[in-house]
């Protein structure tokens, strides 16, 4: 027993002078993960950026899933009473600490503020051609997350051209929801004045989608002379109706005449409940959709979202008057 427990004590020993004697060069390894700070050497890289932060708008099905259960239009729905406790307790105007759904919106919208405000910070690195529109796009992004949280939260913590760090969020103050409207109306003036009417890429903004969320930000301050300005170039913009009123909810009529500004969802890559977020494909669809249906038309859903009668009447007959009137 002893021989073993000399051995073993010797062996770690050896290991240990071995250690001692190696170079530092040995030991210090560079990391192969980019560096943030080391970011934004080329074009490529901001358009990049952008891209991320145009990410996250396909998250946005949630807001405005939620902010329908909120109104009279729709009830939670579910397959009980008691499903996903968060968007029942939006439909009841009961709120706890602990709404989950709530605390998404929050953070998935900050995550855009932060990949907006990414670029921002980086925004003097380098110079050349196209910049200027990058960063348009990059403060139409910010002002649109922005503009999501102000509605939802009123008073939220302002970042300007800076990312929040890890930890710091609980030291930024909340600013007054003035505030940050004011920064929203900063943001999408530049953006209009600074982006096209029309975009060769689907999805991309233009200047019409800055003013028409200036008009409707300005809406929701009651500055109604503001809005009605702001909303004037989008009127006289290029757009116009489309005559079927049917096609605009298929897949043929998506950013069609009639749209300024769409969230670009794709099929082909999927998510799992532990990361709603990171899907590409509109999760709305499967929490709205029909529960247990078979046929055609529709696949199975959640049967959340569920449209109340008086709704449903008042769709149709809308939709009724308006084809007469194109007929």
């Amino acid at each position: 027993m002893k021989t073993k427990l000399y051995t073993i004590n010797c062996i770690l020993v050896m290991a240990v002078l071995l250690l001692a004697g190696c170079s530092d060069d040995f030991v210090d390894v560079g990391s192969e993960d980019e560096n943030s700070e080391d970011y934004f050497n080329t074009p490529e890289e901001y358009d990049l950026a952008l891209v991320g932060a145009y990410d996250l708008l396909q998250s946005t099905y949630l807001n405005v899933m939620l902010g329908e259960i909120a109104s009279d239009n729709t009830l939670a729905g579910g397959e009980s009473a008691t499903d996903v406790p968060g968007i029942q307790e939006i439909d009841d105007m009961v709120h706890t600490p602990v709404n989950q759904q709530l605390r998404d919106i929050w953070s998935w919208m900050f995550a855009g503020v932060n990949r907006a405000n990414y670029i921002l910070e980086f925004q003097d690195k380098i110079d050349f051609d196209g910049k200027e529109e990058i960063i348009a796009q990059a403060r139409f992004l910010r002002a649109y997350y922005y503009f999501e949280l102000v509605k939802w939260f009123g008073a939220v913590p302002l970042a300007v051209d800076q990312r929040i760090q890890f930890g710091d969020q609980f030291d930024i103050p909340r600013s007054p929801a003035s505030e940050v409207y004011s920064l929203i109306e900063q943001d999408l003036m530049f953006a209009a004045a600074n982006l096209p009417a029309t975009q060769v890429e689907k999805g991309r903004i233009t200047s019409g989608a800055a003013q028409a969320l200036l008009g409707k930000a300005y809406l929701y301050q009651n500055k109604f002379a503001e809005a009605a300005a702001a909303f004037e170039p989008v009127i006289n913009g290029p757009y116009s109706l489309v005559q079927d009123y049917e096609s605009i909810c298929e897949p043929e009529g998506e950013n069609n005449a009639e749209s300024i500004f769409e969230v670009q969802y794709t099929d082909k890559e999927g998510a799992g409940f532990g990361c709603l977020q990171c899907s590409e494909g509109n999760v709305a669809v499967g929490f709205n959709g029909i529960r247990n249906y078979t046929g055609p038309v529709f696949d199975s859903g959640f049967s959340f979202n569920v449209p109340v009668q008086l709704l449903t009447c008042f769709l149709k007959m809308i939709s009724e008057k308006t084809w007469r009137s194109w007929t």
